[in-house]
């Protein structure tokens, strides 16, 4: 290991084995610790513990922790008062892969650093991505894409939807370097006897539908006094931070329900797994178009009969494994969780076609295409444009 290593979070044998080693960098602003993370933390972590280039691969963040058990983290210096962040941040980067003479860097989520990162290094590099590129710095056009095209072996999509949003506009031979790997997670074995609880776990944004469904509460719950129903989050990806408006205008929406509802803030991951695990409905009401859906899919493990929005690539993750919402409304969402409460045999059903439906996303399987997909791009002795 380097000495001068900053923040690392376990000690790593010798590199060297099918590759020189692979270097995985975050958004600089994404946490990577049981108390500050969100959906691509987990993602890099669940990839990064199962991979067979697990001993071989160092994850970088821009924010200072031990990391997760099992991970090598490490976090570059801060940027100093007179640098600007990103830059430094891709120079810190850099300096990373150089010192670890990684043959693969991946970058997550952020084109415009890997722009930078390749001004600066040699080792060949991907870019992951977990959103619609066409609403990303660097990759908003058909050029831009074409241009990442050109400085990467290959760019790894989370979805389907996610890979035809990046191929519009360009070239059918684009599709060469693009590949689908889902996200994938751990399967729970024995779970505990379901309650009468209605579960949403997200962030407390306007494109998580977070306030659709508090409206659709205050309509459907006064009628099913025996049900509860919690919403998981926070604005950020933290615990103690003060609400936002949006927030405050959810909490407003569901007082009138009283303790019919719990509204907890951020929880860790294992905390939010096991409401999921108890829960009987879980709801994924989501605006915008999700561009994979780890909540879902996460309900969908545990057991939950899922109501989903299906925007995005929703319908891609639940097939027909979910009640799929014919339309968004506060109204249509009431009458589908009355539904689901007030039907046990069609709650029973969904609930089975999700757990049948979620092995496909086990993280042992989403791992390997993975890892195939790094390996069969390091065979093409592709080199990025500097």
């Amino acid at each position: 290991m380097h000495a001068d290593r900053q923040h690392a979070s376990a000690a790593r044998p010798a590199l060297g084995r099918l590759l020189s080693g692979i270097v995985t960098i975050l958004p600089k602003g994404e946490g990577f610790s049981s108390e500050q993370f969100g959906a691509i933390a987990l993602c890099v972590r669940d990839f990064t513990r199962f991979s067979r280039h697990q001993s071989d691969t160092l994850v970088v963040g821009g924010i200072a922790s031990q990391g997760f058990e099992g991970v090598h983290y490490a976090s570059p210096p801060k940027a100093r008062w007179y640098e600007n962040r990103t830059r430094a941040y891709a120079k810190g980067c850099a300096t990373f892969i150089a010192q670890e003479r990684a043959e693969l860097a991946e970058i997550h989520n952020r084109p415009q650093l890997l722009r930078l990162i390749a001004r600066a290094s040699w080792a060949k590099l991907a870019l992951h991505l977990h959103n619609d590129p066409q609403e990303m710095r660097g990759a908003r056009t058909p050029t831009q894409r074409m241009r990442l095209l050109a400085k990467t072996c290959g760019i790894y999509c989370v979805s389907h939807f996610i890979r035809d949003r990046f191929m519009e506009g360009l070239p059918a031979s684009a599709q060469e370097k693009l590949h689908v790997i889902y996200n994938g997670i751990a399967l729970p074995g024995h779970l505990p006897e379901k309650e009468k609880r209605i579960v949403f776990a997200g962030r407390m944004t306007e494109g998580k539908g977070a306030l659709l469904l508090a409206q659709a509460l205050r309509m459907a719950l006064p009628a099913l006094p025996e049900w509860r129903a919690v919403l998981i989050g926070s604005r950020r990806h933290e615990a103690g931070r003060p609400l936002t408006p949006h927030e405050k205008q959810i909490a407003d929406t569901l007082t009138p329900l009283g303790p019919q509802v719990e509204l907890p803030g951020f929880l860790s991951h294992e905390d939010t797994l096991a409401h999921f695990a108890r829960a009987s409905i879980a709801v994924v009401p989501s605006v915008w178009r999700e561009p994979f859906g780890r909540t879902a899919l996460e309900a969908m493990a545990y057991g939950c009969a899922v109501i989903s929005s299906g925007r995005g690539a929703l319908q891609e993750v639940t097939a027909d494994a979910a009640l799929t919402l014919p339309q968004l409304t506060p109204e249509v969402l009431a009458h589908a969780i009355g539904n689901l409460a007030q039907e046990e045999s069609l709650r029973d059903a969904y609930a089975r076609l999700a757990r049948e439906r979620a092995p496909y996303f086990a993280i042992e399987a989403r791992t390997k295409a993975l890892d195939d997909a790094r390996d069969s791009m390091l065979t093409r002795e592709v080199r990025h444009a500097g």
